[in-house]
């Protein structure tokens, strides 16, 4: 996929909210794995890559500070638009690189967010490789698209669902919930992850984006019966209903070559 996408206006044309309303709700999966690391510094260096609107760089900066720690927070984007957004909503952001993660110079991070990243890279085995060398401590966050309602919903549209979503989102790569598990644990140690209730998230949101999905009598018993299967089949729900993977994992130098 080439940068194009984040610099003609296609991503923000499909995107107009660049995802705002779900930053407090990812924020709070994201927050609990923080809580597993162990920051031994008292300024801690944080690169958010593809940070979207920037808040969820906002809350975790607002949470370090109230640690008693300083942060130091970098923000690397391949749109300059997004960056200019980030800066306004964030303005914990000492620096930004319009650039690929292949050419940033910066090292020495304490953690690297990849909150809806690895899906749109197309070396994605390369960049898992080159994190390792950037920092110790790495938050992913990777929807989980090839799941059984999903894989319905593709049939349902003749097999164009997964081309719409590269087309109009960027998604270049397609993950099932072992499939983003074996991907990361790959590269990186595996320390901790969480599966997201995103239909209960979608219910009780009151945006105008997940208003409209509501207002579809399909799609709103499609949440209701995906919320019903989060709390009662939490097991073998990441194998049936719509979801995303929040995954700390550590460097492993082993696996940086």
């Amino acid at each position: 996929m080439s940068m194009d996408i984040y610099n003609n206006g296609t991503y923000l044309e499909n995107n107009k909210t660049i995802h705002s309303e779900d930053s407090e709700y990812k924020f709070s999966y994201i927050k609990k794995l923080i809580k597993e690391i162990d920051f031994s510094n008292t300024t801690v260096k944080v690169l958010d890559v593809g940070g979207g609107a920037g808040l969820i760089g906002k809350f975790l900066c607002e949470y370090i500070i109230s640690q008693n720690k300083t942060v130091e927070f970098y923000a690397l984007d391949l749109s300059l638009k997004m960056l200019e957004i980030q800066k306004i909503n964030n303005k914990n952001i000492v620096k930004t690189y319009a650039l690929p993660l292949d050419e940033l110079n910066e090292k020495n991070f304490d953690l690297i967010l990849m909150i809806d990243v690895i899906e749109h890279i197309p070396n994605k085995e390369i960049t898992s490789k080159l994190l390792n060398t950037l920092t110790k401590n790495i938050i992913y966050n990777i929807p989980l698209e090839l799941n059984l309602f999903d894989r319905l919903r593709n049939y349902y549209m003749k097999g164009n669902y997964y081309k719409i979503q590269t087309k109009t989102i960027g998604h270049i790569h397609f993950f099932s919930y072992l499939s983003a598990l074996r991907f990361v644990e790959k590269y990186h140690k595996l320390k901790k992850y969480y599966f997201a209730d995103y239909s209960s998230h979608i219910l009780s949101s009151s945006s105008e984006e997940y208003i409209s999905q509501k207002n579809n009598k399909l799609r709103r018993l499609e949440l209701k019966i995906s919320s019903f299967l989060f709390k009662y089949l939490k097991i073998f729900s990441p194998y049936i209903i719509q979801g995303s993977l929040f995954i700390l994992v550590e460097k492993d130098d082993k696996k940086s070559s």
